[in-house]
């Protein structure tokens, strides 16, 4: 927003050169990001944020000048003659329809104006904030625009079809032409402001040209009103249309300084344009109920490490524009809909105050007893280890577009749809972490980055029901490329039993023993590549390789390996406490067993069969080889396992060893089919 430094004199004396002044309310918050100098004057272009529209005004502006510096706010007054109503009430009807869009509109019929040029000092105050002068009627309501901050339109009454005002929603493809000459097609969700044959305004946004005040106009209807500011900025948005109204209904604009605008305005046109004022026609709300705020000046030096007297304080509020009412409690105006808790008002006396006179301090450091929660700590965990992995963690977006969830054959229908998204790009609260994943492995391998490692902890989303929503924390890892076992070994691709194995490294270092891999179906993973993850017989996330048709979507050439597991699984197993274990005594056994088994029989079976037929004696079985081969029948696999005995209290004897291990055999033999090679 751009001020002159000679209006903002109009409302408050001030005391310090314009770039002194800039730094000044720079640091109470509002940001001074240029300054122009301009015939004679100084422009300070100001950063305005959303939760203070107050500042969108010449007095808002200046209510904090006087507030820093301690002068007086001097707010014109707005005399007016005695009024008509009988004939302004005759001259004019309002309905409003959709009082939730419109909680407020107002108007005035100003009779007998004479429209023509501006006088030379207003054209000087628009014109050195670049706007253009249109006619006198026209530049007053801009004048007041930016003087009270509340938008305001003159109608020539007699285009009003009926001499009627309807405030409605628009008809499908209803038209209309904006008084910058274009005509645009309007829907149902935005509302107007209608005659008794046509809309004539788009509420909030901008008049039309069918009612512009012109130099033939001789009546005029003064329009100020409140409208949703959502509605607005819908509107705004749809039609690319922006305006100084729309930017500040947009932000709320006071709709308790709506009748005082209307006044100000009217009394400038008597002024200026001559006229006869009617009475002020005011429908739906007029004031919403006061917000009292309790404010404890003992907390209030707490928070800021300062000692300012309660009647400071209290100064300082009320030059704000709140009010008192009583020892500790204040009533916040109208204007700042941002004031609503204790610690609001101890952040405007900051800023009023000075933050460079509070002192820099060191705050206390407390030791506290309390540890970090147990998702916290599996987190830290989980990074650690696959740091030493040598993965690297990457961070991808929550939302997703339904064609990326299709591309990685994730079904949408059990997604979490954002109501209105802001982009394509972000239609749905993602199921699943992989269609990130692949994304970015496409962008990496597009640069010439081909050998990944990457991994992801995040959340992922779920509907459960219409109205049901579950979020899940996961971790999701994937690796492609090459794998260099080392600088001697000649690099080999990565498989799935790299992934498989960092998996087992993972849940080692979390203590979580009980956990298996089994065939299930194949979903985003190639259907001959893909197994579940099991946790103490529970499952826990899944494994595989990316099916090629996936692949092909996302434009990977390479084949890519991943999965993804249920943090929450994670923390209920996990053991992460330590415990000391006695080195062993007595020497170890190691036995080789060869078997031929079918191709069907996987390696957890047999493991199992080998765990629970061993006995107390046996510590450890680990496939060593695996062969198939012309010596090997059709169907069939040729396992080599190492096992390992040891008894805890003496050597072990060959001959208990043998008794196990013909055990082993047998149980292999009977439940599986296994023949010994």
């Amino acid at each position: 927003m751009k001020l002159s430094y000679n209006w903002l004199k109009d409302y408050v004396q001030i005391g310090m050169p314009p770039e002194i002044l800039a730094g000044t309310l720079t640091m109470a918050g509002m940001s001074v990001d240029a300054i122009e100098k301009k015939d004679g004057d100084v422009i300070l272009e100001i950063e305005i944020t959303s939760n203070r529209p107050d500042w969108l005004s010449y007095i808002g502006v200046a209510r904090e000048i006087a507030a820093i510096t301690g002068r007086k706010l001097k707010i014109p007054q707005a005399k007016l003659p005695s009024a008509q109503p009988a004939k302004a009430q005759k001259a004019v009807s309002i309905k409003v329809e959709d009082k939730k869009l419109c909680p407020r509109y107002t108007a005035r019929v100003i009779t007998g104006v004479k429209v023509g040029e501006s006088p030379e000092w207003l054209k000087k105050k628009i014109g050195s904030i670049g706007l253009r002068s249109v006619n006198n009627i026209v530049d007053i309501t801009n004048f007041c625009l930016f003087e009270t901050g509340e938008p305001m339109h003159a109608f020539d009454l007699d285009t009003l079809s009926g001499k009627q005002i309807i405030v409605r929603s628009a008809a499908a493809n209803e038209k209309i032409t904006a008084i910058d000459g274009i005509q645009r097609s309007l829907d149902a969700s935005m509302l107007v402001i209608a005659d008794s044959s046509a809309a004539v305004a788009i509420a909030g946004v901008m008049g039309g040209i069918k009612t512009e005040v012109g130099l033939s106009t001789k009546n005029i209807l003064l329009e100020a009103a409140y409208f949703d500011p959502i509605s607005v900025r819908r509107t705004s948005r749809r039609l690319a249309l922006s305006s100084e109204s729309s930017y500040r209904f947009e932000r709320k604009v006071d709709a308790e300084n709506i009748k005082y605008a209307s006044d100000r305005a009217t009394q400038l046109i008597i002024e200026i344009a001559g006229g006869q004022a009617g009475e002020f026609i005011d429908t739906g709300k007029t004031a919403a109920g006061a917000r009292k705020i309790s404010l404890s000046n003992d907390r209030l030096n707490k928070v800021l490490g300062v000692s300012i007297h309660a009647q400071k304080t209290k100064e300082i509020l009320i030059s704000l524009g709140l009010k008192s009412r009583g020892a500790g409690k204040f009533e916040a105006p109208s204007f700042r809909q941002d004031l609503k808790d204790e610690i609001d008002l101890i952040e405007e006396v900051a800023r009023i105050y000075g933050y460079d006179n509070i002192p820099c301090t060191l705050p206390p450091v407390a030791e506290s007893g309390q540890t970090l929660p147990p998702e916290l700590v599996i987190d830290a965990k989980i990074r650690e280890a696959l740091k030493g992995l040598g993965l690297s963690e990457i961070i991808t977006y929550s939302l997703l577009s339904r064609k990326s969830l299709a591309m990685a054959g994730i079904d949408d229908k059990e997604a979490a749809a954002v109501r209105n998204p802001l982009s394509a790009e972000q239609e749905v609260m993602r199921p699943s972490a992989i269609p990130g994943m692949l994304g970015v492995i496409r962008y990496n391998i597009n640069r010439k980055n081909a050998d990944l490692r990457l991994y992801e902890l995040g959340k992922v989303y779920f509907r459960e029901g219409a109205k049901d929503f579950r979020e899940r924390r996961n971790l999701t890892i994937a690796m492609t490329g090459q794998m260099h076992d080392g600088w001697i070994a000649r690099a080999r691709p990565v498989t799935i039993f790299d992934l498989k194995g960092s998996l087992e490294a993972l849940l080692a270092s979390l203590g979580i023993r009980g956990f298996s891999v089994r065939e299930s179906s194949g979903g985003i993973f190639s259907p001959s590549a893909c197994a579940s993850i099991e946790i103490d017989g529970s499952p826990a996330g899944s494994i595989g390789e990316i099916d090629a048709k996936v692949l092909k979507n996302f434009d990977i050439k390479d084949k890519v390996y991943a999965l993804e597991l249920d943090c929450e699984a994670l923390l209920k197993s996990a053991k992460l406490a330590r415990r000391f274990k006695e080195p062993a005594r007595y020497p170890s056994v190691l036995r080789d067993i060869s078997i031929i088994i079918g191709n069907d029989v996987s390696n957890a079976a047999i493991i199992s069969s080998i765990t629970q037929s061993g006995g107390g004696l046996l510590k450890s079985a680990q496939l060593v080889d695996r062969y198939r081969g012309g010596q090997i029948p059709e169907g069939k696999q040729s396992l080599t396992y190492r096992l390992e005995y040891r008894d805890l209290n003496k050597t072990l004897e060959d001959k208990e060893v043998q008794e196990a291990h013909s055990r082993i055999v047998h149980a292999l033999q009977q439940e599986l089919g296994a023949a010994l090679r």
